[in-house]
């Protein structure tokens, strides 16, 4: 028995899910998320479709029905896997402090609506609420403080 392990990849989809004939699913093709590192949905997903696309190729022998696979999976997870992307670029670059001003900025009421309203999976609509129009100005203020208190030291 030999052991091989690796960290789980978050920095989003690999470049091709399909080689030839090899497909790539799960945390080997970094469909786990950016933000959180969970990946059972959106993994187990791409399993789904990728189990799709295998099924139609042993049937046609034509290579380009494996490519419908990542085309799925990226019409499905493309866009929210960009923006939790983003997301977690900012994050890592802010200290502690300005993460915790941030929480402290969360209100009861836009805790309670994003546990009753929003998708587990699809974090980037809760993080639109979490911060609003007016919440936005405030967060950016805040992450630019952090960031200019880097700057300065």
């Amino acid at each position: 028995i030999r052991k091989i392990f690796a960290p789980i990849w978050i920095k989003g989809p690999i470049k091709k899910f399909v080689e030839g004939k090899t497909v790539i699913v799960g945390d080997a093709a970094g469909q786990a998320k950016p933000t959180t590192s969970g990946g059972i949905y959106t993994s187990g997903m791409g399993g789904v479709l990728a189990g799709r696309a295998i099924s139609k190729f042993l049937k046609s022998n034509n290579e380009s029905d494996l490519e419908q696979y990542q085309k799925q999976w990226k019409n499905q997870f493309g866009e929210e896997f960009e923006k939790q992307i983003m997301a977690r670029k900012v994050l890592e670059r802010i200290d502690n402090n300005t993460i915790n001003k941030l929480f402290d900025s969360i209100t009861p009421e836009i805790t309670k609506e994003i546990s009753e309203k929003e998708d587990f999976d699809f974090h980037t609509g809760s993080i639109i609420k979490l911060l609003g129009l007016k919440g936005s100005v405030k967060t950016a203020q805040i992450i630019l403080g952090g960031e200019l208190k880097k700057l300065l030291k």
